[in-house]
């Protein structure tokens, strides 16, 4: 068994010891007295003609182990995000592999109009509307995680909600995959998720083999101008998830903006 699987009993079982405590039912009805959202997330980057940075807040990682102190103030590295110019944030909400939790997105949401990722393991719908409720504008679906039929039904409740969601691909069969939602933004992985080797031309690799006008971001392993404007250079992406060397940045403010800019 590798991480990903491991990965995703862990989360079913998870999602299901949730919904012993509240039904997907009743997640449908609070979510009916709460105004949709209106894909902000995907307008903030297809609105910004220059670089896009999604700043991630994430504590730990299973290839990286613990990144920041336990106690590390999340809302300030936040408010320094927001200062810096991010685009949007991505925000970890799982415990067991990223030491992160729903509370962390819910007081984000409380503290930043900025759209937000959701970055989660999503393998159930019931997450969609857990999501929607917790103030995310934005969800994760990774295609190597969940079969094609689920990860649709999740997009169209992540849609009827007005939630945008990135399809996550790995591979040149994935990103043909990718092309076929409805969503407007492919994230393309660098990171193997089954070994977590790195190759920051992976995202380069898959650009250049499909045609598109959705939105493509590179994910994992960028972390200086130099790998932002190699990717640029090589591909049409301009949109970079970053999270590990913000977190681990002396400076973050400092580390933005040169990375921006």
């Amino acid at each position: 068994m590798n991480i990903l699987e491991e990965i995703y009993n862990y989360k079913l079982d998870f999602v299901n010891k949730a919904k012993s405590k509240t039904s997907l039912d009743e997640l449908i009805e609070q979510s009916k007295k709460i105004e949709k959202k209106d894909f902000q997330f995907s307008k903030k980057l297809r609105n910004n003609k220059g670089i896009n940075i999604i700043g991630e807040l994430k504590k730990a990682s299973p290839s990286a182990g613990n990144i920041v102190n336990d106690e590390i103030d999340l809302i300030n590295i936040a408010k320094m995000y927001d200062d810096a110019g991010v685009s949007c944030f991505s925000i970890l909400t799982d415990e067991k592999y990223f030491n992160g939790s729903l509370h962390d997105l819910i007081e984000l949401r409380k503290n930043t109009a900025t759209p937000i990722l959701r970055k989660e393991f999503i393998v159930d719908e019931y997450q969609v509307y857990e999501s929607f409720l917790s103030g995310a504008d934005c969800i994760l679906i990774i295609l190597s995680m969940i079969d094609l039929d689920l990860a649709k039904k999740i997009e169209n409740v992540a849609i009827s909600l007005g939630l945008d969601s990135i399809i996550e691909v790995h591979d040149e069969k994935e990103i043909k995959e990718a092309l076929k939602f409805n969503s407007n933004l492919i994230g393309i992985n660098n990171r193997d998720l089954k070994n977590f080797t790195v190759n920051i031309n992976n995202a380069v690799n898959l650009a250049n083999s499909i045609t598109t006008n959705k939105i493509l971001i590179s994910e994992s392993g960028i972390s200086s101008k130099s790998d932002i404007d190699q990717t640029m250079s090589k591909s049409n992406i301009r949109t970079f998830l970053i999270g590990e060397s913000l977190m681990k940045s002396d400076n973050i403010r400092n580390k933005l903006s040169s990375l921006i800019n």
